[in-house]
């Protein structure tokens, strides 16, 4: 197709939601979620297609990273600390350490802290479109979402607990943590509630795990909090698509 856009380059193409999803590691759900959102600005080619400019994308990136509320999250790099930016409260902190592991090729520890550091911005804003939104027809995209953040968390920190260089500094007080306003214990959550128990479990585990040393422990909760709420996704979903008369 024809770009009419003059801002578009070989530095600054259109790109495709699945393009995004799959540069990104996220759920293309999770792209669509910032586009409704009007987090990420798109526009249409067609009835479906949706593209987005590259420089959109990385203005939305950086817009989170500066935007992410106060935490305890500092990356460390043997040259140093980079610029410190504020992340979500439920962030970790990361320190050099010569610790059990694998030896990081060249290069492959900074490629690690930024995946996790993109991770964290993925996070930040999937807990901020579900902080304060009342329970509607996006309540299980919203937990998809979040799932899918999950799952990025647990996949970059298995990655850097693999890697000598890496270790996980405590975060106190962290076994009361919420992942968000509308998922807190004794909200109007729609869905099984034998399976939001499973999810506060979970999420009390995560806190646990945030305050001890091992960071395998913290992925692996990040996995089992990811894989509740993918259950509870597809539970609401399954009842969404039952009650328009449609199978799932």
């Amino acid at each position: 197709m024809t770009e009419p856009d003059a801002q578009v380059g070989p530095e600054n193409r259109w790109l495709t939601v699945a393009e995004i999803a799959s540069e990104l590691r996220v759920n293309p759900a999770t792209v669509r979620l910032w586009i409704s959102k009007g987090t990420l600005p798109a526009k249409r080619a067609g009835r479906r297609k949706l593209l987005i400019l590259r420089s959109d994308l990385d203005r939305m990136l950086e817009d989170t990273r500066r935007e992410s509320p106060p935490g305890g999250y500092l990356p460390q790099t043997p040259g140093g600390y980079p610029q410190h930016r504020p992340p979500p409260l439920s962030r970790r902190q990361l320190s050099t350490a010569d610790i059990h592991g694998r030896q990081a090729e060249p290069g492959e520890m900074e490629q690690i802290i930024a995946g996790i550091q993109q991770a964290d911005e993925i996070w930040a804003t999937a807990q901020a479109a579900s902080e304060n939104a009342p329970p509607d027809p996006g309540f299980a995209l919203r937990v998809r979402v979040l799932a899918d953040a999950c799952e990025q968390q647990a996949n970059w920190l298995l990655t850097a607990a693999q890697t000598r260089g890496f270790e996980w500094t405590p975060l106190p007080d962290r076994r009361g943590v919420v992942i968000s306003h509308e998922l807190r214990p004794g909200a109007n959550r729609p869905g099984p509630p034998e399976l939001w128990d499973e999810f506060d479990r979970a999420v009390q585990r995560l806190g646990i795990a945030m305050e001890g040393r091992l960071m395998y422990s913290v992925a692996w909760a990040y996995r089992s909090l990811a894989e509740v709420m993918h259950t509870i996704a597809d539970a609401l979903l399954d009842e969404e698509d039952y009650g328009e008369g449609q199978r799932p």
